[in-house]
């Protein structure tokens, strides 16, 4: 539990807890990009951020979405593992702010359903999401795999709600195989496994909600 100016923000529980306004007024920064160390250990060769879509400000919300991504190239290797990871913040500034983000986590809980569909290109299995307690109001991971004739992926999801602010991650990566001239074959490659995936993703919701949590300018007077 942390108490901040006169309120208390609650880690770990599963009910929204009333408000007069918004606990978050603004986001941080641009891309709310986890800290060096994590970079270094999860995503060691990747590239600057790039924003989908930019820093946008719609009357009561707030959303930025950016992605960190590898290379899929290495100069003399045989193999490369390019790894990807995808942030997304939506803050809700309104009277109803806490009610549309809980809302929205629902949501994002429920279309994490379990469950395999398979069409004519091919399948996608989703596992059943997992709770996570110590991380944000409320939080929860999910581990999907998808096959096609060209590839196959996995991917670790991650949902949390944080007062009137909402952080969705992605992250995935695969080891591909390079041929002579460096170049990757996608239908050869190798997706990295669900631990992997999971303790990363993990990290960084830890960590993005920790320093959004942090925020003394981000926060109503």
């Amino acid at each position: 539990m942390l108490v901040v100016g006169g309120g208390v923000l609650a880690f770990g529980g599963s009910s929204p807890k009333p408000a007069a306004e918004p606990f978050f007024a603004t986001l941080p920064a641009a891309c709310p990009g986890p800290g060096e160390a994590l970079m270094s250990r999860y995503l060691p060769r990747t590239e600057k951020p790039t924003q989908d879509g930019g820093w946008v400000l719609s009357g009561p919300e707030q959303y930025v979405s950016c992605t960190w991504s590898e290379p899929m190239s290495a100069s003399g290797a045989k193999t490369v593992v390019s790894r990807q990871l995808h942030i997304a913040v939506r803050l809700y500034r309104d009277a109803s702010a806490l009610t549309k983000a809980t809302d929205e986590y629902g949501a994002a809980w429920r279309s994490s359903s379990a469950g395999t569909m398979t069409d004519s290109i091919g399948s996608m299995h989703n596992e059943a999401p997992e709770r996570l307690s110590g991380i944000g109001d409320e939080a929860f991971v999910h581990h999907r795999t998808a096959k096609t004739a060209l590839r196959e992926s996995g991917t670790a999801s991650m949902s949390v709600r944080l007062q009137n602010a909402v952080i969705s991650l992605e992250f995935q990566g695969a080891e591909y195989p390079l041929d002579r001239d460096g170049v990757t074959d996608p239908g050869k490659a190798r997706p990295l496994g669900k631990a992997q995936v999971r303790e990363a993703v993990i990290a960084f919701g830890r960590n993005v909600a920790a320093s959004l949590a942090a925020c003394k300018k981000c926060r109503t007077p």
